[in-house]
């Protein structure tokens, strides 16, 4: 098992309440990718959802970000899975930088992630710059 450290918010209400904790990050499932986060998006969503002013905001103890930047570690087994996003062919790979999405949870030094949301990076973009559009540009 592999650790991470998350960034929780107990409860939501304030964005005083986000609290870093270190905890254990399941084993991969079929299909799915870990990915060492370089970066998070910081939107509207996820202030809103520390305020608890989001509809979507998970009841309880939550980890927010829904969207991240960073580069895949490792593969769930017996899979190959391809991105949606990709370029046709491009099956995901150790050592690829992604963007993904997430249904929040991206604030941490890790996540599992469906590979079927995850996209390469283009090679001329860091890595805040693609932490930055997923959730605008699927907004939008």
């Amino acid at each position: 098992m592999t650790t991470r450290d998350v960034w929780r918010m107990p409860r939501a209400g304030s964005l005083d309440r986000l609290v870093c904790q270190e905890e254990t990050l399941p084993g991969l499932g079929p299909g799915e990718a870990r990915v060492i986060v370089k970066a998070v998006g910081v939107n509207f969503a996820d202030v809103f959802a520390c305020l608890g002013l989001y509809s979507a905001t998970p009841r309880g103890p939550f980890v927010p970000g829904l969207e991240c930047a960073g580069v895949v570690e490792a593969l769930g087994a017996a899979e190959t899975p391809c991105s949606v996003g990709a370029p046709p062919g491009h099956a995901l790979r150790p050592g690829d930088r992604v963007v993904g999405l997430t249904r929040f949870g991206a604030y941490a030094t890790a996540v599992n992630l469906d590979a079927r949301y995850l996209w390469p990076i283009p090679p001329e973009w860091g890595f805040a710059e693609a932490a930055a559009l997923p959730v605008q540009a699927l907004t939008a």
